[in-house]
C-alpha cells in the first residue's frame, strides 16, 4: 500500500470546511485519484466556532499555523487563510522545507508567486493554485498543459463574481449603496469590498493570468485599474437602451511595444458577446492566440464549493506528483515592458449632458469630438432628457481624454456623465 502523506490544512472558513470534509467523506475517491491515502493531520484555525462543526478525528487542531507547517509529518501544506501575512511566509517556509504546497491566494500568488516558485525543491511535488483564479474553471490548467506550443496574444476576462452581482442589481434599480450591502448579505462580498469595487481582485487574478498566459512577470501595481464605484443605475439603464450591459473586464494584451494590463467597467454587447449575460458567481476567460484561434472557458468562479473543487484537484496533482518524485511544472516568467494603456485604442462609449436642449446640440458635440480625432460611430438619445450617448471607434484614450476635455470646457455644448471602453460583438 502507497504510504500517507500528510496534510497541513490552514485555515478553516467556508472553503478550508468544505476541504476538510471531502478529505473525510471522499477519502478513498482522493487516494485512489492521487495514488495512495491523504490524511489530515494538522488544522490550524483561529476561530473555535469554525472548527466545532467538522469531524476532525487524530487530527492536531490549534491556531498556530508555523506549528502546522513545521510538523514533521506533514508532506502537502494547503493554505487558505488569505491575505498576504503570514500566508506568504508560511508558503514560503512549507516549500523552503521541501513540502507540497496547495493555496487560493491570489495576492500572494500575483505579488510573490515567482519567488516562491523559485523555492520549490525537486521531487517535493511542488506549488500548485488552479483556485486563485476562477475555481472551479481550469483556466490556469488549460494555459499551463494545453497551450504550450502556441502564442497567446489576449486574454480578456470576467473574473470576479461579486461586482456582476452588484451591476446585476443596479440593472434592476438598485442604488449602489443598496447593491453592495445586498453583495454583503448574501456573502458575495467582504465587510469591506473595496478590492472587489476598486478592481484588487481581478488586477491580482489577471497578473497569474499574464504569468501563464504570456510568460509575463508583473505585479497588480502595473496593472491600469478602474474599480465600478462611480457607476449608477441610470449607467445600465443606458447600456441597456444599446443592448449593452456593463461588466467588469480585466484584459492583458500583447503587442510589439509591450503588454498592456488593464482592469475597467465596459460596455459588452447582449445578446452578441459571452460575457453579456454572467451575473453572481460566474466567470468567464477569452483566450486568443495564433494557432488555436479563440478560446472560452465558462464556469463558477467564485464560491466555497467551487473553490474546494480546485483546491482538491490541485491536492490530488501534488500528491501524486510528489508520490513520484517530481514537481508540477510551472511556465517561466520574466519581467516586461508594460506599456502605458493611454497610447492604445480602443472603442468607447460615452454619455453626455447637454449644456442645453435645443436644435443642433447634439451635432455640435459630435463636431467636437470629431475635431479632435474621435471618430463617432453612432449617437443615440440618453435615458433622460437633455442626454445623449456616443459609441466611437477605435481611438487611443489620451485622444479620447483630450476630447473630453474639451467638452468640459466653458462654454462646450455637452459634458461627460460617463465614458468607458466598449466590446465588440464577436462573430
Amino acid at each position: 500500500m502507497a504510504t500517507e502523506l500528510g496534510i497541513a490544512l490552514l485555515g478553516a472558513g467556508t472553503v478550508g470546511a468544505a476541504v476538510a470534509r471531502e478529505l473525510d467523506v471522499h477519502a478513498d475517491r482522493l487516494a485512489h485519484r492521487s495514488g495512495g491515502p491523504l490524511v489530515l493531520r494538522r488544522l490550524a484555525e483561529r476561530d473555535p466556532a469554525r472548527v466545532r462543526a467538522l469531524r476532525l478525528d487524530g487530527v492536531t487542531v490549534g491556531d498556530d499555523a508555523e506549528a502546522a507547517v513545521t510538523d514533521p509529518d506533514v508532506d502537502i501544506v494547503v493554505e487558505l487563510l488569505g491575505g498576504l501575512d503570514p500566508a506568504a511566509g508560511l508558503l514560503e517556509t512549507a516549500l523552503g522545507r521541501g513540502l507540497a504546497a496547495v493555496t487560493a491566494n491570489k495576492a500572494v500568488i500575483a505579488t510573490t508567486g515567482r519567488r516562491l516558485a523559485a523555492a520549490v525543491r525537486p521531487g517535493s511535488g511542488g506549488l500548485a493554485f488552479e483556485a486563485a483564479v476562477g475555481a472551479a474553471m481550469p483556466v490556469l490548467a488549460m494555459l499551463r498543459d494545453s497551450l504550450q506550443g502556441d502564442e497567446v496574444h489576449s486574454v480578456t476576462a470576467v473574473i470576479n463574481g461579486t461586482t456582476n452581482h452588484i451591476l446585476r442589481r443596479l440593472e434592476a434599480g438598485d442604488s449602489f449603496d443598496r447593491a453592495v450591502a445586498e453583495a454583503q448579505e448574501k456573502g458575495y462580498a467582504e465587510a469591506d469590498p473595496s478590492a472587489d469595487l476598486d478592481g484588487h481582485d481581478a488586477a491580482q487574478k489577471l497578473c497569474i493570468l499574464a504569468w501563464f498566459a504570456m510568460g509575463a512577470d508583473v505585479t497588480p501595481d502595473q496593472v491600469q485599474r478602474r474599480g465600478i464605484r462611480g457607476i449608477e443605475p441610470e449607467d445600465l439603464r443606458a447600456a441597456g437602451g444599446l443592448g449593452a450591459v456593463v461588466r467588469l473586464v480585466a484584459r492583458a494584451e500583447r503587442s510589439t511595444t509591450g503588454l498592456e494590463l488593464t482592469v475597467q467597467p465596459t460596455l459588452v454587447p447582449h445578446p452578441g458577446h459571452p460575457f453579456g449575460d454572467l451575473e453572481g458567481a460566474d466567470n468567464a476567460v477569452l483566450v486568443e492566440s495564433d494557432l488555436a484561434g479563440r478560446l472560452l472557458l465558462r464556469g463558477r468562479g467564485a464560491g466555497a464549493a467551487a473553490a474546494a473543487s480546485a483546491v482538491l484537484s490541485d491536492l490530488v496533482v501534488v500528491a501524486r506528483a510528489r508520490r513520484e518524485g517530481r514537481i508540477v511544472p510551472l511556465p517561466a516568467a520574466v519581467p516586461v515592458r508594460v506599456r502605458d494603456a493611454a497610447s492604445s485604442t480602443s472603442g468607447a462609449w460615452l454619455r453626455f449632458r447637454l449644456a442645453e436642449v435645443g436644435v443642433g446640440t447634439a451635432g455640435d458635440a459630435r463636431r467636437v469630438l470629431e475635431q479632435a480625432g474621435v471618430t463617432v460611430e453612432r449617437t443615440a438619445e440618453g435615458v433622460a432628457e437633455g442626454e445623449i450617448m456616443v459609441l466611437t471607434g477605435p481611438t487611443s484614450r489620451s485622444t479620447l481624454a483630450r476630447a473630453l476635455g474639451a467638452l468640459g470646457a466653458a462654454g462646450a455644448p455637452a459634458s461627460a456623465v460617463q465614458a468607458m471602453d466598449r466590446l465588440e460583438p464577436l462573430a
